[in-house]
């Protein structure tokens, strides 16, 4: 039983347990999947504060301006997403959004073959009907020649998307938002599409409120470093700092120009007048807001505390290596002022997070970093069905009332509605999110269950033949690549049997669909960690069209050039060094007998979500007694099912395709080391603990 375990700074599990209150086992976990303590409080928290601000998009307000011009100039808009799930919640959510502005879009995702992304045809429709604005979400970001086809048609188009762009060269858009732009300050390149539309929801609120595009600076005299500070900012984004020692003459004429037009704020102000006074005589009128006098109405706990004692006793100091400064310290006070009191404001965005949380886990978007919190508050949102279109759904998946985990949404939500955009009909998955006819609605429901399972049985029909073909291409690509070329698969499901081939071959697997119209369509998904940007790259001289992310792309081309590509692809791959490295098992913790018990997954809750970057925990344990064990499942049985009993408790345990190990050594009263992972078991309104086994052996 193979399985790595990294060492750790015991001192370092103990500082950060001091400084965030996370328990030493959760510290020294996180730390062992090399989070720092920076990073840990997007596992401790889930205050939206502790999200990145949308105006660190150099073009944001530019694009909640046009919105707004839209809205006042009763323009015609129009909205274009992509299939999959990312690309149909994307599409609901701005159409929501601009709803909410006074905009009642048009919108527009791919069916039947439709291509990926701005097409021609749409482009010149929308302009003879007078169309002057579109958004592509989830898409747009390598439509070069379609976004300056509509700028020579007299619209602007705006860019929401998350996919990498080619190299350094941009469409010309009017406005692109993307957290993969080098040009942008954004923080997080890991954003779902939906997530970036759910960006400029924020924005749009934010935009609502008295202190949009208003510009204010924080004053404050820091007796510790004996200088008067001053920090400018604009839309809660600091735009400019300045110091100034109090052991020398303040430059009032440059100060006073500097500060002209600037609303003043600052903390305490009576217990900074000595200084003041001192400074720029009893005379000088300064007119500056002591947010003291807020922060202590709405926050009555920090009463009496200075700047200084927030400053350093504050969240936000918790997950700092050093003491924050003054600035980061009001912006973060600031902040939650504002949060409180324009709490109505923003209640378009906290609702948009369902879709912003089931976008995400579709998409396989990395649970780390801002996307920890978004999926934190958007899955309870899911729980709720909010929705009516996502209450037919889960009427229909027996799902309503259940607390959702990121694995219900993967494996019984994502598919539903995936599969509408797989068989060439994801306008009907975005018409169930937005109708508000009840009729409709369920009818809707209805074909996205027939739709699934339509899915299901093409898939299954077509595997055997791909599987085969994926197989015997494997030499021919040098070990590297499977190959699958058919007339049969279509457009829709490519990406899922490419999936499927990755899981089944452990190499990047690339499927190429002829279309009905003489092009080609193609997907390639490769392992975790094994980027193949640099195989779309070195082909695209090729390709119509190409895109994508690190391990998941796609690609359109002429089908006269089928022969070509086939050619230049065995010769990359002869000279190709994909990174493919054996899959060893990390452990997390190892948990004595004595602790495995139901309290367990109070620990593996509180570290959740789970899902793409921060997988289960893993967990090992030592001599631990089997009481009973069968299997399980269709004939042939294959799966184990068995009783584990330590000291303190007894609990079921799954060893999935695991029949060949239940005669070596899967007897009663046998004692076992296991590798595994903690689930919870509901059943009759019960929780309980149960394992799911990874790999185990006889215990020495």
């Amino acid at each position: 039983m193979k399985w790595t375990k990294k060492d750790i700074d015991n001192q370092g599990v103990r500082e950060m347990s001091r400084k965030t209150g996370l328990d030493l086992l959760e510290a020294s976990i996180l730390l062992r999947r090399g989070f720092s303590l920076s990073e840990s409080r997007f596992f401790a928290e889930d205050d939206l504060r502790y999200l990145h601000n949308p105006f660190l998009f150099r073009h944001m307000a530019d694009v909640v301006d046009r919105i707004h011009t839209a809205a006042e100039e009763e323009e015609h808009v129009l909205i274009c997403g992509d299939r999959d799930v990312d690309g149909i919640t994307s599409t609901v959510l701005l159409y929501e959004a601009l709803k909410e502005s006074g905009i009642e879009a048009q919108w527009k995702v791919p069916t039947g073959d439709d291509p990926y992304g701005l097409s021609p045809e749409v482009i010149r429709d929308f302009a003879g009907k007078d169309g002057s604005l579109i958004f592509c979400v989830d898409c747009g970001i390598s439509d070069f020649d379609e976004i300056r086809l509509a700028g020579e048609l007299g619209m602007d188009v705006i860019v929401l998307d998350h996919h990498n762009p080619r190299g350094e060269e941009l469409p010309e858009a009017l406005s692109i938002i993307n957290p993969k732009v080098a040009e942008d300050a954004y923080p997080f390149e890991g954003l779902a599409g939906c997530a970036v539309v759910s960006k400029l929801i924020w924005a749009l609120c934010f935009s609502r409120t008295e202190l949009y595009n208003q510009g204010y600076c924080f004053f404050y005299i820091d007796s510790d470093q004996n200088r008067l500070e001053l920090y400018q900012y604009i839309n809660l984004v600091e735009t400019d700092r300045r110091f100034y020692s109090l052991e020398e003459q303040l430059p009032i004429e440059e100060l006073s120009e500097y500060l002209r037009g600037w609303p003043l704020f600052s903390y305490d102000l009576p217990g900074q007048k000595r200084a003041m006074d001192r400074l720029f005589g009893r005379a000088a009128e300064l007119h500056i807001t002591d947010i003291a006098v807020q922060i202590c109405e709405d926050f009555p706990s920090l009463r009496g505390r200075n700047f200084r004692e927030l400053r350093d006793k504050s969240r936000l100091a918790r997950y700092s290596e050093e003491t924050p400064d003054n600035g980061e310290a009001f912006l973060h006070l600031f902040s939650g002022l504002m949060v409180k009191r324009y709490e109505k404001a923003f209640a378009p965005y906290n609702n948009c997070l369902d879709l912003v949380a089931l976008g995400t886990l579709a998409d396989l978007m990395p649970l780390v970093d801002e996307n920890r919190i978004v999926v934190k508050r958007g899955l309870p949102l899911l729980s709720q069905a909010l929705r009516p279109g996502l209450r037919e759904l889960f009427i229909r998946q027996r799902l309503l009332g259940k607390k959702l985990e990121t694995s219900d949404v993967s494996w019984s939500v994502s598919p539903w509605i995936n599969s509408s955009g797989r068989m060439g009909q994801a306008d009907k998955a975005v018409e169930l999110l937005i109708t508000t006819d009840d009729t409709r609605r369920s009818e809707l429901a209805d074909e996205l269950h027939d739709l699934n399972q339509e899915r299901k049985k093409l898939g299954d029909s077509l595997w055997e033949s791909a599987v085969e073909e994926s197989r015997s291409s494997l030499e021919e690509m040098k070990g590297k690549l499977t190959l699958v070329r058919s007339d049969e698969i279509p457009r829709g499901i490519t990406g899922i049997l490419a999936a499927r081939m990755v899981n089944t071959f452990s190499v990047p697997s690339l499927i190429l669909s002829r279309q009905g119209d003489g092009t080609l369509s193609g997907s390639i998904r490769s392992p975790r960690g094994c980027p193949i940007q640099s195989l779309l790259k070195h082909h695209s001289s090729l390709f119509t069209d190409y895109g994508g992310h690190d391990c998941a792309g796609g690609f359109s081309m002429e089908g006269n050039k089928e022969e070509e590509f086939l050619k230049t692809l065995k010769a990359f791959c002869r000279d190709w060094t994909p990174e493919l490295g054996e899959d060893i098992p990390e452990v997390d913790a190892e948990i004595p007998g004595d602790y495995l018990k139901p309290e367990l997954w109070d620990l593996v809750s509180r570290m959740g979500p789970y899902g793409e970057g921060f997988s289960p925990l893993t967990f090992y344990s030592r001599d631990i007694l089997i009481e009973k064990s069968e299997l399980i499942g269709k004939e042939p049985q294959n799966h184990l099912k068995f009783l584990l009993s330590s000291e303190s408790s007894k609990f079921p345990a799954l060893y999935w395709n695991a029949a060949e190990k239940f005669t070596d050594f899967m007897k009663p009263d046998n004692r076992i080391n296991l590798l595994y992972h903690v689930n919870r078991n509901v059943y009759m309104n019960r929780e309980t603990l149960q394992i799911t086994v990874i790999d185990m052996e006889p215990a020495n």
